[in-house]
């Protein structure tokens, strides 16, 4: 019973991927949300300078309002309504929209990146629009032996993850777009990061447009 259920999740999560879809179906619903993710949420708040004006993607249950200093201005954001002046955004849908007119410095992303399909275009964005961005990831094990690799990439799908990256090639992505990686941290498996912009890099027509923010 135990292996049906976890080829068929390994089918559905397949599914979404060659669909290029969020999983709405599960992150609609709360039960999803998982209480204990709220350390790595209080780890992430301490990373965030002071007087920062923040969207955190993948909002979930706005953990990290609570554990914001005073003075940060706070936009939750999600595919799906996450309450009062939640900005719905599919991270997986392209065009992204175009949030500057919010004057956002910081896009955090607690549990999130291991989620999206491309996530080169997504970085790519997010030099166009915010200075800093503070995201946790779990990454891949580059040392794995070659069953080990493929163990490892069923399991990182059975959990829904669309991307595999190592360590180094998660920071080269930010690299890549103008970004330096000026901290690390680490909770449980997952690594924690702050990225901040030395220059910005313009985003494409293709990632950048009108999709609803409402």
């Amino acid at each position: 019973m135990k292996a049906f259920s976890f080829f068929s999740r390994l089918g559905k999560v397949g599914l979404l991927k060659i669909l290029h879809q969020s999983d709405y179906r599960r992150w609609r619903n709360p039960e999803n949300l998982e209480l204990w993710w709220v350390e790595r949420t209080e780890m992430i708040a301490r990373l965030i300078p002071k007087n920062s004006r923040i969207i955190e993607f993948g909002a979930g249950r706005r953990q990290l309002e609570k554990f914001l200093d005073p003075s940060c201005s706070y936009i939750p954001s999600d595919l799906t309504d996450r309450g009062p002046g939640t900005i719905i955004c599919d991270l997986n849908r392209r065009p992204l929209p175009d949030l500057r007119g919010l004057v956002a410095t910081v896009a955090v992303f607690g549990g999130v990146l291991e989620y999206i399909l491309d996530l080169d275009s997504l970085v790519q964005w997010l030099s166009s629009q915010f200075s800093f961005c503070v995201a946790s990831y779990a990454y891949v094990n580059p040392t794995s032996t070659e069953p080990g690799r493929i163990r490892e990439r069923l399991n990182r799908l059975h959990f829904g993850y669309m991307n595999n990256y190592t360590e180094s090639e998660f920071v080269s992505v930010f690299e890549k777009y103008g970004f330096a990686c000026v901290k690390r941290d680490i909770w449980t498996t997952q690594r924690l990061f702050v990225f901040e912009r030395r220059h910005p890099v313009v985003s494409t027509q293709s990632s950048v447009g009108n999709q609803s923010t409402t």
